[in-house]
Formats: C-alpha cells, sequence, structure tokens
C-alpha cells in the first residue's frame, strides 16, 4: 500500500504538491493524478464524524478501519516511525487493567520494541486534538527527563510547517 496524501481540489485541479509515505520531498500534483490513474483508489475523507472510529468498550481489539485512521495519524511507530506494517494498535489506557476504550483517541501505533519501551520504563502518551489530525505526545520517566518534557511523536514531527 502506497500512501498519497493530496488536497482534493489539488488534484482535480492539477495544482498544489502531494506527499508520499516513505518519501522526504513531495511530488507534483500532475506525479500524483498519474499514481492515481494506474492504481487502485481508495479515499480517505478526513474531518468528518468518527463515530466508526469510537467502540468504546464494545470491541476489544482496533478494527482495520480504525487501524487506516491511525496510520493516518501516525505514519507508522509513534514513537520511532517504523513503517505501519511493523506496529500494532495499542490501547493508551490498557483495555484490561484501566478499562480504556478501544477509541481512536485510546489508540496508538507502536512497533513491538516502542510497544515494550512503554511498558517497561513507564512512559506516558497524551494525544492532543481529535481524529486524523490529532498530536501525539510521550512523556519520558522522571529517569529519563526529570523534567518530563513531552516530545512529539507520530507523523506530526515529520509535517512540513504551514
Amino acid at each position: 500500500t502506497v500512501i498519497v496524501r493530496i488536497d482534493h481540489h489539488d488534484l482535480v485541479a492539477g495544482t498544489g504538491f502531494a506527499t508520499i509515505d516513505g518519501i522526504t520531498a513531495p511530488v507534483s500534483a500532475r506525479t500524483a493524478r498519474r499514481m492515481a490513474a494506474g492504481g487502485g483508489i481508495i479515499s480517505c475523507v478526513l474531518d468528518g464524524d468518527s463515530q466508526i472510529l469510537d467502540w468504546g468498550r464494545t470491541k476489544r481489539l482496533f478494527t482495520p478501519t480504525q487501524r487506516l485512521a491511525l496510520v493516518e495519524r501516525d505514519g507508522g511507530c509513534a514513537m520511532c516511525g517504523a513503517p505501519p506494517g511493523h506496529t500494532k494498535a495499542h490501547h493508551i489506557r490498557w483495555w484490561a487493567r484501566d478499562a480504556g476504550p478501544t477509541d481512536l483517541h485510546n489508540g496508538v501505533l507502536l512497533c513491538e520494541s516502542c510497544h515494550h519501551r512503554i511498558h517497561d520504563n513507564n512512559w506516558d502518551i497524551r494525544i492532543d486534538g481529535t481524529g486524523t489530525t490529532a498530536k501525539v505526545w510521550f512523556i519520558p520517566p522522571p529517569h529519563v527527563d526529570p523534567t518530563r518534557t513531552p516530545r512529539l511523536g507520530g507523523r506530526a514531527r515529520y509535517d512540513y510547517a504551514a
């Protein structure tokens, strides 16, 4: 799967730029249009209602739709940047111990190594905002950073400044 991000208007008009996961430089809207013409397209409509992303306690495991939203928000492992295929959806407030819901605001993509680092070393995770534009913050334990200064994680740390 190749994720290409471009504003719908720019895609239709052939203006602006697109970003592609795994490629550091943006590509022209023309290139994005060529890619769209040659491949199967799955649209992701952002900023809509998120009921489908919020299951509360009715489901224990994150759904494929939730995982796609987490990939859009986190870009892969929200802590180290490993690709999405190397990650699992993790409950920030644990399902069993903390009765954490299976909702987008309580999920984060983590690779196996970072998942263990979070649990074994008592890192905290905070989500600011809602939906796929929310920001993921990692708060180190006092033995790593006595001031516990939050560190921006997820795809947001790589976004171009507007």
